[in-house]
């Protein structure tokens, strides 16, 4: 599903990303940490086609992650969604499903267990970040892909969007969707991740087949607990 071909980033002097290199297959279910700045969120951006590397190649399901084809059978669920202020929730749904020839009945019926069940006529830009997080999961995931990329997605949610975003994420796992997930919480990780992928200083150092270890248990055993520097805070809105 995921190639990864000695690839380095750099931002002038700075190196992003040095020389990575790894592989994911169709189902796993991967998770991604590293401490703020260690290249967690540009080797994400690569992987959705987001940026280019300076030097090596990523493929998707085959095809070079920039290309039309990468792009149908992939979502990103991105730490900070990209939303259109000035539509309503029911516009940006449906604008995302005409791109991608969805329904979008169906996506609003994926909103119906979350706090924006009956604001589908809501301006986005009305919306608390915990709100445009869940509305950025269903708009990065209308079209039922087969691997989903997702940047620290609890992140600034309530307890029970937190709760119902498990659940979703149990349900791809249990459909063999691929996953890969950059998160600082592992307790749900810890459910579900086949593999561990920690990255420090631009450079992948682990690359770890989980079996019957959790990631937090992984963590310890190699000495990486200080890759779980928590991201930058921000205040989650409990729902009305």
């Amino acid at each position: 599903m995921i190639d990864v071909e000695s690839v380095t980033v750099r931002f002038g002097d700075h190196t992003a990303l040095h020389e990575a290199r790894f592989t994911v297959a169709e189902g796993e279910f991967v998770c991604l940490v590293g401490r703020n700045g260690s290249g967690k969120t540009t080797l994400l951006r690569l992987l959705a086609g987001l940026a280019e590397p300076g030097t090596g190649r990523v493929r998707v399901a085959g095809h070079t992650a920039t290309d039309l084809a990468a792009r149908t059978v992939r979502g990103f669920v991105q730490a900070e969604p990209p939303l259109y202020d000035y539509l309503t929730v029911r516009e940006q749904l449906a604008f995302v499903c005409r791109l991608h020839g969805t329904d979008v009945a169906t996506a609003l019926e994926r909103l119906a267990h979350t706090v924006l069940a009956d604001r589908h006529d809501a301006l986005v830009r009305e919306l608390s970040l915990g709100m445009r997080k869940q509305l950025g999961l269903v708009t990065a995931t209308v079209h039922d892909p087969a691997l989903v990329l997702m940047d620290e997605p609890a992140n600034a949610l309530d307890a029970t969007a937190v709760t119902t975003l498990r659940e979703t994420v149990r349900d791809w796992h249990a459909q063999k969707r691929t996953v890969v997930l950059c998160t600082h919480d592992l307790a749900w990780a810890d459910d579900l991740a086949d593999r561990l992928l920690v990255l420090q200083h631009g450079r992948l150092v682990h690359d770890v087949r989980l079996a019957d270890e959790t990631v937090t248990a992984a963590l310890r055993r190699l000495g990486a607990t200080g890759a779980l520097t928590r991201p930058e805070p921000t205040t989650a809105e409990p729902a009305p």
